[in-house]
């Protein structure tokens, strides 16, 4: 359908009124009166814009899909290193042990919080209502409790109510990519290193 020559005019008129200058001005080149078509960007224009939006987009996403195990490796890391000080802080405020329970023969790898019935020496523990499960992609590789080092079966790391702890270290991914918590007996402090 082909706009008469005078609504171009009416149009430019209106928008010189509203906005007055040069955008006015950039506005009223577009709408020319004395052409058919309105002035725009082409389909091969658009098309092109499109193809180098998606190689870029493609890159990105190949990037992102590239380091996306070792965000959630750091994440569930950082989770494991939470988890231990949640239980050295549970136990200093109830005067109770408290212990992190590692599943080694889980898939994926998962723990939970304990609570000792005693200060010292506990004899049973309950399950509290905090557990975790590790990412489908990051695996605990080892965990060294009071009863040496672990590759399967159950681990238990205690913190004691006079803020030390039993031996912990807990070995997340790999020797490549890997990270390990750390619990210093001494003073039950948690650490995170990278690397083995």
């Amino acid at each position: 359908m082909k706009l008469s020559r005078n609504v171009f005019t009416l149009l430019e008129k209106k928008i010189c009124h509203l906005c007055p200058g040069k955008i006015a001005n950039k506005f009223s080149w577009h709408l020319n009166p004395h052409s058919n078509f309105l002035v725009g960007f082409t389909l091969i224009e658009l098309m092109i814009v499109i193809a180098i939006i998606s190689i870029v987009v493609g890159i990105g996403g190949v990037a992102f899909n590239k380091e996306l195990p070792h965000y959630r490796l750091r994440g569930d890391t950082r989770t494991v290193a939470s988890s231990l000080i949640m239980a050295r802080m549970k136990a200093t405020s109830t005067g109770l042990q408290y212990a992190v329970e590692f599943d080694l023969d889980a898939n994926p790898h998962k723990y939970v919080l304990q609570e000792g019935n005693l200060s010292s020496g506990s004899t049973s523990w309950a399950d509290q209502n905090y557990r975790r499960k590790l990412s489908a992609t990051v695996s605990i590789a080892q965990v060294t409790d009071d009863g040496g080092a672990k590759t399967s079966g159950i681990a238990r790391v205690i913190c004691n109510p006079n803020g030390s702890s039993g031996t912990g270290q807990v070995f997340l991914g790999s020797v490549a990519d890997g990270y390990k918590v750390i619990l210093t007996p001494a003073t039950g402090r948690v650490q995170t290193i990278k690397g083995w």
